[in-house]
C-alpha cells in the first residue's frame, strides 16, 4: 500500500489532552495538515489543544471528552468521532499505569487499567476497522503498545501485561487484514518524559541518561510510522538494543537487572503526600 495521506484528513487520537498524544496531535497538523478528532478526560486541556492546532496550522479540530474505562463513553467516542466527519486514521493511544509493587495495586486501580489500556482499545478497534474497511480509502489504525510489552518489567507487572495483550493484538490483527486496504501499525516506545513518568517517579531516576525520551521526538516517529503503515516500530536505537539482550543473554539474568534498576527507581521516589 501507498503511504497515507493525511492533508485535510480526519485523524482520530486518544489520550490527546497531554503527553505523547498531545504531541501526536501537533505533529500531526504541523507537518501532515491533518484534522483531529481529540480523545481524553480533560476538557480544558483538550479546549487549549483545540485551539493552538486551528490558529498555529489552519487545521481543524473537534473535542470529544470521554473516559475511556467506561464502555459508554468509548461507544460515543465512535459515534461523535464518525457523525460529522469522514476519518482516514485512528491512534489508540490512552493508557494510565502503576509503578510499585504489584500486590499495592488496588483492584479498582487494576480494573481501571485493564478498562483503559485493553478493553478501550479493542472495542474502539471493533467499531472502527468495519467503518474504515467499508470506506475503502487505505485507512490506517496505530495501536500505541509500549516496549514493556515487549519483555517483562517487574514493578509495572500489570501495566507491562496489559501492553503485552495489546502489542499482540496489534500484530495479530496486521495479518488478519493483510490484503485489505486498511493498515494496522503497533508502536512501542520505551521511556518518554511525560507526566506520567514524572508523577511516578521514572523520569526523576531514568531521565539522566538514554532510557527516557523526548515526547515531541517520539511522536514524530510515532506518526511516521502510521503514515509509512509499518508492521512494528520500536522508536530509538538504545530501546532496539534491549529486544535483542533476551536473545543473547538468560532471560532470567535480564529480567533480574531489569528489577534491579526498577527497584532503586521505587526506593528513589518522594513519597506522595
Amino acid at each position: 500500500m501507498r503511504n497515507l495521506e493525511l492533508r485535510g484528513r480526519w485523524v482520530v487520537v486518544t489520550g490527546a489532552s497531554s503527553g505523547l498524544g498531545r504531541e501526536i496531535a501537533r505533529d500531526l497538523a504541523k507537518r501532515h495538515g491533518a484534522n483531529l478528532v481529540l480523545v481524553a478526560r480533560r476538557r480544558e486541556r483538550l479546549d487549549g489543544l483545540k485551539a493552538e492546532l486551528e490558529q498555529q496550522f489552519s487545521v481543524q479540530a473537534r473535542v470529544v471528552v470521554a473516559d475511556l474505562a467506561k464502555r459508554e463513553d468509548v461507544d460515543r467516542v465512535f459515534t461523535e468521532s464518525t457523525q460529522d466527519s469522514e476519518i482516514q486514521a485512528v491512534i489508540l493511544n490512552a493508557g494510565i499505569t502503576h509503578f510499585g509493587h504489584h500486590h499495592e495495586l488496588s483492584w479498582e486501580e487494576f480494573e481501571a487499567m485493564l478498562d483503559t489500556n485493553v478493553k478501550s482499545a479493542v472495542r474502539l478497534t471493533h467499531h472502527f476497522i468495519p467503518y474504515l474497511l467499508g470506506k475503502n480509502q487505505g485507512g490506517a489504525l496505530m495501536l500505541v503498545t509500549s516496549l514493556t510489552g515487549l519483555q517483562p518489567v517487574p514493578f509495572q507487572t500489570a501495566y507491562s501485561s496489559t501492553k503485552a495483550f495489546l502489542t499482540t493484538f496489534g500484530l495479530g490483527l496486521h495479518h488478519e487484514l493483510a490484503g485489505k486496504n486498511i493498515s494496522i501499525t503497533t508502536f512501542a516506545p520505551g521511556g518518554i518524559a511525560t507526566e506520567m513518568t514524572e508523577s511516578n517517579g521514572l523520569a526523576a531516576h531514568f531521565g539522566g541518561g538514554l532510557q527516557i525520551a523526548r515526547a515531541d521526538g517520539v511522536a514524530r516517529e510515532a506518526v511516521n510510522s502510521l503514515v509509512q503503515r509499518r508492521y512494528l516500530h520500536v522508536p530509538g536505537a538504545f530501546n532496539r538494543l534491549q529486544l535483542f539482550l533476551p536473545r543473547l543473554l538468560p532471560r532470567r539474568l535480564v529480567g533480574s537487572v531489569v528489577a534491579g534498576a526498577y527497584q532503586k527507581a521505587l526506593q528513589g521516589r518522594t513519597p506522595r503526600g
